[in-house]
């Protein structure tokens, strides 16, 4: 029994070491990591510097790393951070690491603290634009991480043979809509370079065609139909709610080829 108890302290000893280790290379800009390092607390042999040196090489390489992860996820936020602020997205990126640090291996689930990041500056005078951005973004990248979508293309033969009130269509589970109700999101559909429907637009899609994220505008007849489809209506109700301007016909090949259509069920 005694030997279990010091087990148990010297591991309690190292997670604290270890917690330690993690607060000094999170320390607030401006102050050394090695102001922050557990008491005790030393560099191996031989390294030049001693502690404060190697507290500064693993927080710089922290610090690439959360840019490197976050660049991949919002190319075109940073675009445009960068133009106006050069350095902007990095520092951006490693206060999200900082406050928000990950919690697995995989970087690729990390990075969406950054829309509320961006959404908190905005009282400090960030463009709204940019949390709107950042969200469209992450869309993209969370589609581009979900399982293989799946298709009942069977289904469709109960079109042909049931009214139109009597079966829906099922938008597939990793189709996304933004409305463009507000100002932020209004400046931002223009950036993708397809429309589905021939009026002003009014929204975007997201989905996943193969292995990337891909993303379109939307009309108002487009998108009072997804939505629709999205409440669950049936055939003959969508139909309604999206208006006469709304194609079907050339919608329906699209939402199969693109797999935005999961299926047809019967009510």
């Amino acid at each position: 029994m005694r030997r279990l108890e010091c087990d148990d302290d010297a591991r309690q000893a190292l997670l604290a070491l270890q917690a330690g280790v993690v607060d000094a290379l999170l320390a607030p800009p401006g102050r050394p990591p090695s102001q922050w390092a557990p008491e005790g607390l030393k560099a191996l042999p031989g390294i030049r510097g001693a502690l404060p040196q190697a507290l500064g090489t693993y927080r710089g390489h922290a610090r690439a790393l959360s840019q490197r992860a976050l660049r991949s996820i919002y190319p075109r936020l940073r675009e445009r951070m960068e133009a106006g602020a050069p350095g902007s997205f990095a520092a951006i990126a490693w206060s999200c690491w900082r406050h928000h640090a990950p919690v697995q291996g995989d970087l690729g689930d990390w990075g969406q603290a950054l829309i509320g990041q961006l959404a908190e500056a905005q009282a400090d005078g960030l463009p709204p634009a940019w949390t709107a951005l950042a969200r469209l973004e992450w869309a993209l990248h969370r589609v581009e991480r979900i399982a293989d979508p799946v298709q009942d293309l069977g289904s469709l033969a109960l079109l042909g043979r049931l009214p139109a009130a009597a079966v829906r269509l099922v938008l597939a589970d990793h189709v996304d809509l933004h409305r463009g109700d507000d100002a932020a999101m209004r400046e931002l559909l223009d950036l993708p370079p397809e429309c589905f429907g021939t009026g002003p637009r009014e929204a975007v899609i997201v989905w996943r065609d193969g292995w990337r994220g891909q993303w379109a505008a939307l009309d108002a007849s487009v998108l009072g139909w997804c939505e629709a489809l999205r409440e669950g209506a049936d055939l003959e109700r969508a139909l309604q709610d999206a208006g006469p301007a709304f194609d079907f016909s050339a919608w329906l090949p699209a939402a199969v080829a693109r797999g935005w259509l999961a299926r047809v069920e019967t009510l």
